[in-house]
């Protein structure tokens, strides 16, 4: 196992170019692909990172839309390119903060535009190219081109069951093996799971994790009918959680860059041990569904009141991660009076998409979706050896973001696509439909182990200190709910004294924390042919 401060020194995840005296010397790997990259209509598809050194000259590039992170910072004498941030402090690039970038981070919960917690980091844009030969570096990007559409709502409801099958015949001709799908309670994994059984590829199973123990809540009750009307196995990941521990690891899963999907821990260790490709259902949602503010947002930026929208989403996320009456969120606890540079930032940047069909739709897709949700797909599942997202397919979202905003308002496109399209299974409900299971408590072990985690965690983040520490440091009395409290409570015991030598021992530790992770992962398992739950 893994100790702080013995990170496996990895080749293979980074590329360091130093330019000296006209000689260009070469650390890491040559080549590197990450992600899951197919054939499409127009060159390359999926969501995937990649670079070619090819003695000369570096190139490097990520997907359409650049869901995938790929950082790179300019260093005193080259470049270094990896897709793990804390290996790229590691290497020497400077961890000065970008200090308005963490200010909206605090507010919003998740970076924009192309922005890292360090000013020198920089992830590539949506269709990023990078290029860089004898010292001299040039980055570009690939806006997104929307050609707003008139149509019917029965057209649109065509096209949405039209494309995302396309989308699906494309992902299954790049692989033959296995799947194994994370079905949730709702719209997105269920449109997958019917799509793959109609076109004649199942699933070996479906997991659904919950942490309620043998109680499930809502969404896996619904995940479990579905599985149940369709003779599709079904395992429900419900044991609790290291939660602490778990937090820790998502929080170098997701680069330091995103406030949530510790929840999320037990699918990364259900992939750990499988060979099986995963399919996700990332930017579903925004594409098809509007949230309940959609509206009110809508008709901001018909007026131009793009300021009030960036109020209204930062007031929003500050409501939800708050404990009690706080309801300020992040920002007055990590970056005080910083509430004006945020917001104005942020308001520039919504202005920015004010000539798309539906502003705040296609703002939330190339940001909170692209640099936040996208840590489900690359870090979540990245142990999976193939993970697809169908409602990227390029032609689906030049679709779905043309859409006039009438047809997408009232939030029933996708349950409409879902029912035209597969009508045999419209009396299963979604997670609306069923009653939430009183959790059940932990057992003794479970807190001892909770207790041991807080101890090795603690001296990670305080070298020679312990569990005092980190319950001090993560203590829930604090203004936000226990989840996001820890999560921003980890980010910034994180960068606080980032150095090349305290970023090697944060991946040491959670190497050793995933080495130690938990293995006992299935809570509860249906099979068409057991015929019941077991």
């Amino acid at each position: 196992m893994a100790a702080p401060g013995q990170a496996r020194v990895q080749q293979d995840d980074h590329i360091h170019i130093a330019w000296r005296e006209g000689t260009a010397h070469l650390a890491g790997a040559p080549t590197g692909d990450f992600g899951t990259a197919f054939p499409g209509a127009d060159g390359a598809q999926g969501v995937f990172g990649r670079w070619r050194w090819d003695g000369e000259k570096l190139s490097a590039e990520v997907d359409r839309f650049g869901f995938f992170s790929l950082f790179y910072c300019e260093t005193s004498e080259g470049i270094a390119i990896s897709p793990n941030i804390l290996r790229l402090i590691a290497l020497g690039c400077d961890p000065a903060p970008d200090a308005r970038a963490r200010a909206v981070f605090h507010r919003l919960g998740l970076y924009i535009n192309n922005d890292t917690p360090f000013a020198a980091i920089k992830a590539l844009g949506p269709g990023g190219r990078l290029t860089w030969a004898a010292g001299k570096l040039t980055v570009e990007e690939t806006p997104l081109e929307i050609t707003p559409q008139s149509l019917t709502r029965d057209a649109a409801v065509d096209g949405m069951v039209a494309l995302f099958r396309q989308a699906m015949e494309r992902a299954l001709a790049a692989w033959d093996g296995e799947i194994v799908l994370p079905l949730s309670g709702g719209r997105d994994s269920r449109h997958i799971l019917l799509e793959l059984i109609h076109q004649g590829r199942r699933p070996e199973r479906c997991i659904t994790f919950h942490h309620c123990g043998n109680a499930p809540n809502r969404e896996a009750q619904a995940a479990r009918a579905l599985c149940e009307a369709t003779g599709t196995r079904h395992d429900m990941l419900g044991f609790h959680r290291p939660r602490l521990a778990d937090s820790f690891r998502a929080t170098v899963l997701t680069q330091l860059c995103a406030d949530e999907h510790a929840q999320m821990m037990p699918l990364h260790d259900y992939f750990l041990d499988r060979q099986a490709a995963a399919f996700d259902g990332i930017a579903g949602d925004i594409l098809t569904n509007p949230d309940n503010d959609a509206d009110r947002y809508f008709h901001h930026a018909e007026r131009g009141d793009y300021a009030a929208i960036a109020r209204e989403l930062t007031e929003g996320h500050g409501r939800v991660i708050s404990r009690g009456q706080n309801g300020r969120g992040a920002g007055p606890i990590y970056s005080p009076e910083q509430d004006a540079e945020a917001l104005d930032y942020l308001t520039e940047t919504i202005a920015g998409f004010a000539d798309a069909p539906d502003p705040y739709q296609v703002f939330w897709l190339l940001n909170r979706t692209r640099r936040e949700i996208n840590f489900v797909p690359t870090g979540i599942l990245s142990a999976a050896p193939a993970v697809f997202c169908p409602y990227l397919d390029p032609d689906f979202v030049a679709f779905c973001v043309s859409l006039p905003y009438e047809i997408t308002k009232d939030q029933q496109l996708h349950n409409d696509a879902i029912a035209r399209a597969y009508p045999d299974f419209t009396h299963v409900p979604f997670e609306e439909g069923f009653t939430a299971a009183a959790p059940q408590r932990s057992g003794l072990g479970h807190k001892l182990r909770v207790t041991r985690d807080a101890g090795r965690i603690g001296r990670a983040l305080v070298p020679g200190a312990g569990w005092r520490t980190a319950r001090a440091l993560l203590s829930r009395g604090k203004a936000l709910n226990p989840g996001p409290h820890e999560m921003y409570a980890l980010n910034a015991a994180f960068l606080d004294g980032l150095d090349a030598a305290r970023a090697l021992d944060l991946l040491g530790m959670a190497e050793a924390l995933t080495a130690d992770r938990p293995t006992r992962l299935v809570s509860d398992r249906w099979q068409p042919d057991a015929g019941e739950p077991g």
